[in-house]
């Protein structure tokens, strides 16, 4: 069967995907399909810190009555500690509240229950707000597998609703000095149009990167909300804000704003 070929609705359009390693891969695909110049230019890269803390409580993991997942990078890390503990049993009786469609994929895969909660806000908010609704969470005791520096919202959020969180940083997200200095390179060279950013870390990234006066010259696509704004206070034009924390949104909003806007 041959496949049709999409509309090159990005003709001409020179983007390029910071994301780290594999995560950056079905984006770049996706925007190459619609016509686009890709280059994959990953900015950071995923560290693991001690994994001893989230091992200890993997070997208690029945005295939790939720896990809260916000990443994919979570659930592997999360996934690595529940198997050198054995951890397989308990965690399949957990109730789980994921962030997105990306990181539901995740627990899936590795044979987990699906998730108790996913809210169409696909943002720490909106699993908030779905909690929040609950009333098991008072009194309920929350395992946090996360990235170093992730936000207290909802840390602090759950802890207001009367729940007993458990926060403990798996992995930082750090920069790529290759990835970087080619990103340096293409904008010298004028050869990027657009630049994405998938989370303020990305942001941090970019500016890392790139020296202040290029910063206001680089269009960015950010995924949600609190990366267009990291984006906006640091000083890069937001082209795209999309609304879908999934590639096929984002890809959706991307065209969308090259279709109704200048290139």
């Amino acid at each position: 069967m041959i496949e049709r070929a999409l509309p090159a609705y990005l003709a001409g359009v020179r983007i390029a995907v910071t994301r780290a390693g594999e995560r950056g891969g079905p984006l770049a695909d996706a925007l190459r399909r619609v016509g686009a110049t890709v280059y994959d230019v990953p900015l950071t890269r995923i560290e693991t810190l001690d994994l001893q803390p989230l091992h200890d409580a993997v070997a208690r993991l029945t005295q939790y009555d939720w896990v809260l997942l916000t990443s994919v990078n979570a659930v592997e890390h999360l996934a690595q500690a529940v198997t050198a503990r054995g951890a397989e049993a308990a965690m399949a009786t957990r109730r789980l509240a994921v962030v997105g469609p990306a990181t539901a994929r995740a627990t899936d895969e590795q044979g987990w229950r699906a998730p108790t909660v996913q809210p169409d806000r696909m943002q720490a908010e909106g699993v908030l707000d779905v909690l929040a609704e609950r009333s098991d969470i008072e009194g309920a005791r929350i395992l946090y597998p996360c990235a170093a520096g992730a936000r207290d919202v909802l840390p602090d959020g759950l802890r207001a609703l009367g729940a007993t969180v458990d926060v403990i940083p798996a992995y930082r997200s750090a920069p790529d000095p290759e990835g970087q200095a080619r990103l340096r390179q293409l904008t010298r060279d004028a050869q990027v149009d657009l630049v994405t950013a998938a989370a303020p870390s990305a942001v941090d990234a970019l500016l890392d990167a790139l020296p202040p006066e290029q910063a206001s010259h680089i269009p960015v696509a950010c995924i949600g909300p609190v990366t267009a704004r990291a984006a906006r206070i640091a000083g890069f034009p937001v082209k795209v804000e999309s609304t879908a924390a999934t590639v096929e949104g984002w890809v959706k909003a991307i065209v969308t704003a090259y279709a109704t806007g200048s290139r």
